[in-house]
């Protein structure tokens, strides 16, 4: 029988005699085996209940021992308590006892100090005295490691006399004898930097650190190394005049980068550091900042391609700036403070000319004066406007080359200077039209006047593509982030060209940005208007000496009426009609492939100022007889066929006068219902009808 269940804390009986009845035992004879558990079980329950009884008979036997122990134990833990209670007394009173002897004790070591300190006063205050006796001999030897050493002895005797009634007049006289030191070294100290001897250098270095005077021995050398680097300059240019400021300038900036490198081993070695190197450049550009700005003006100045040669000097100056920052990221954890002064002097010689930007890009935008018969005048007009484009683009370059974009308000302003000195080359153009389009043969005038249309509607493209090109390029330059450290627009610019630059951009932004060219545009579409009814007149100066000749009296004394057949139209009006047909001929080669081309809206223009030319020449016709009326209606249906071939409509005023000339007098009244009320009236009256 397993009887280990019984110790698990989910013992569950039912199941325990359910598998304890599954076992082959069982399942032969149950009665028995049932008998047997339950006897088992009585002999286990008999054996548990005996050894409870001998456990607690154990226990009662060994209850008074413990009781008997746990007595002991109090009693020895209240003999604990009251003998720490004596020793924390006896503690505090040892503590009463000594407080007194301790603060004799400490009043005597004090009294031990002052003596002390007393007796370094003395010992010093002789030292001080015998130092002082002695270094005026040591001042007459010249020696000046002697001098030092004298003097630093002096500056170590002087903190313990600072209790002394006369500390101060020491003092003042420790300084006087630092001052004799440094005015005897300093020419041996200027030698020893100028000819970078780095033990000499090491020496004084030394020497002013123990009489702490380094901050100016570090003067000396910035003076001297400054000093260096501004005859570097001068030397470069007196040396070679011939050479051209970009190897100026490209030559001074190596050689700055070269001496950067040099004087940070240099110091490293003599000072233990190299922090003071890049402000010595900083103090060398700044102090150089008027020479070489002269310098870079008057060379400017002499050169033709001005701009070209500012782009190349502002790369050159870019490169440097990257160069030497890369050279200090080598040796320089964090950038200096004086970086922004580099900066500053770096950039500051382009101040005049950013400032005059405008004048700059208005000479390298001057346009071409015209030469020639008019014919070479538009073809010249045409390359201008094909250069135009290409030009402002490689403008915009220049802009962002050398100004960083700041001088895109000038840059606009000469962009519109230059476009308006083009229209006016338009303007001479159609003055000298108006003069010789009466001498000139009618074709070649007409040619030269769809040319000259031609050529300003491609204008009128061109220049709305740079409107969008420059919108978005002074977008682009308002997003951009500044890559430089410092705000170029207080270098670059002058203080009246700043306050434009920040006039005009608040403008732009304020404004709603559809177009920066608004005066050219506007200038534009009149001189469009112009070179439009130019070469509208021409075309048209055919067709109105036609019409002077038309002439409907040649039937007019004939008493009976004409069949229809009888009529063809007038020699004036097919002479009209022939012209407009060459006209598709002549306007072909200014003809797009899209029907809304600048030539077929000439084309129609020139028909229907024919058409309201005829209608008011047959308006002012008085006295119209039958046989006239009809003459004049198949002048007009011949004109609306010539229109009709050339993809053009016959007004409505005249088809309605063909409709009004052909009704029978007797008729007029009823056949003019739908006609417009006017032209049925003016119809009347040259017809000589009779109201009703």
């Amino acid at each position: 029988m397993d009887i280990s269940a019984f110790s698990e804390d989910t013992f569950d009986s039912k199941e325990w005699i359910n598998k304890t009845f599954k076992s082959p035992d069982a399942q032969e004879n149950k009665e028995v085996f049932l008998s047997s558990l339950v006897a088992k079980l009585q002999l286990y329950v008999q054996q548990i209940n005996g050894a409870v009884e001998d456990t607690s008979e154990h226990v009662i036997q060994s209850l008074p021992r413990v009781m008997h122990d746990a007595d002991m134990i109090l009693k020895e833990a209240l003999m604990l308590k009251e003998k720490m209670q004596l020793v924390k007394e006896e503690i505090m009173k040892i503590e009463k006892d000594t407080a007194a002897s301790m603060e004799t004790l400490e009043k005597l070591d004090k009294m031990k100090t002052e003596l002390y300190t007393a007796k370094q006063a003395l010992h010093e205050a002789d030292n001080w005295t015998v130092l002082a006796s002695d270094i005026e001999e040591v001042f007459e030897s010249h020696k000046i490691e002697a001098i030092a050493e004298k003097v630093m002895s002096m500056q170590q005797s002087l903190p313990a006399l600072i209790h002394s009634t006369d500390y101060e007049q020491r003092k003042i006289q420790l300084e006087g004898f630092k001052n004799r030191l440094e005015a005897m070294a300093s020419p041996h100290l200027v030698n020893a930097f100028t000819n970078k001897n780095v033990e000499e250098s090491v020496k004084y270095v030394k020497i002013f650190t123990g009489i702490e005077r380094l901050p100016q021995l570090i003067k000396y050398y910035v003076k001297c190394e400054k000093s260096f680097l501004c005859q570097k300059w001068k030397n470069i240019v007196d040396v070679d005049q011939d050479r051209g400021i970009q190897e100026l300038l490209s030559q001074f900036y190596q050689d700055l980068l070269l001496e950067y490198h040099t004087q940070v081993k240099w110091c490293t070695s003599v000072f233990d550091s190299s922090k003071m190197v890049m402000g010595v450049i900083a103090d060398a550009l700044s102090s150089l900042e008027k020479d070489i700005t002269t310098t870079v003006d008057t060379y400017i100045r002499q050169e033709g391609e001005q701009i070209s040669q500012l782009v190349a000097l502002r790369s050159l100056s870019d490169n440097f700036i990257s160069d030497l920052k890369n050279a200090l990221a080598q040796h320089e954890d964090e950038t200096p403070e004086c970086w922004r002064d580099v900066l500053h002097s770096v950039y500051v010689i382009y101040r005049n000319w950013v400032s005059a930007y405008r004048r700059l890009e208005e000479r390298q935008l001057v346009v071409t004066s015209l030469e020639g018969d008019l014919s070479e005048s538009v073809r010249v007009l045409t390359r201008e406007r094909q250069s135009l484009v290409s030009g402002v683009s490689e403008a915009v370059k220049r802009c962002e080359l050398f100004t960083s974009g700041l001088g895109l308000p000038a840059l606009i302003s000469a962009v519109q200077f230059s476009i308006l000195k083009h229209l006016e080359q338009y303007e001479n153009v159609l003055r000298e039209i108006e003069i010789k389009k009466q001498s000139k043969e009618e074709w070649s005038m007409f040619q030269i006047c769809l040319s000259l249309l031609l050529n300003i509607g491609e204008l009128q493209n061109t220049i709305e593509e740079l409107d969008r090109e420059l919108i978005q390029t002074l977008e682009k330059s308002l997003r951009k982030e500044k890559k430089l450290e410092i705000d170029l627009r207080q270098v670059m610019f002058t203080k009246g060209a700043l306050e434009q630059y920040n006039y005009f951009m608040k403008s732009f932004k304020e404004g709603n940005k559809s177009s920066v060219v608004e005066g050219v545009k506007s200038k534009l579409s009149k001189v469009t208007e112009r070179v439009t009814g130019c070469c509208l007149d021409v075309m048209f100066t055919p067709i109105r000496s036609q019409l002077s000749r038309a002439s409907w009296g040649s039937s007019a004394s004939l008493s009976h009426q004409l069949p229809d057949y009888s009529y063809a139209p007038l020699e004036y009006i097919t002479q009209i009609g022939e012209y407009l047909m060459t006209l598709p001929q002549h306007l072909e080669p200014f003809l797009k492939e899209e029907g809304n081309s600048p030539a077929v809206q000439l084309l129609g223009r020139v028909c229907r100022q024919t058409c309201s030319s005829l209608a008011d020449l047959i308006l002012n016709t008085k006295d119209v007889t039958p046989n006239t009326a009809k003459q004049i209606a198949v002048d007009i249906a011949y004109l609306g066929n010539v229109l009709e071939d050339l993809g053009q409509t016959l007004p409505e005023t005249l088809a309605q006068m063909v409709v009004l000339l052909k009704l029978p007098s007797d008729a007029y009244q009823a056949g003019s219902a739908g006609c417009s009320p006017r032209l049925v009236a003016a119809i009347r009256e040259m017809r000589n009808i009779a109201s009703s």
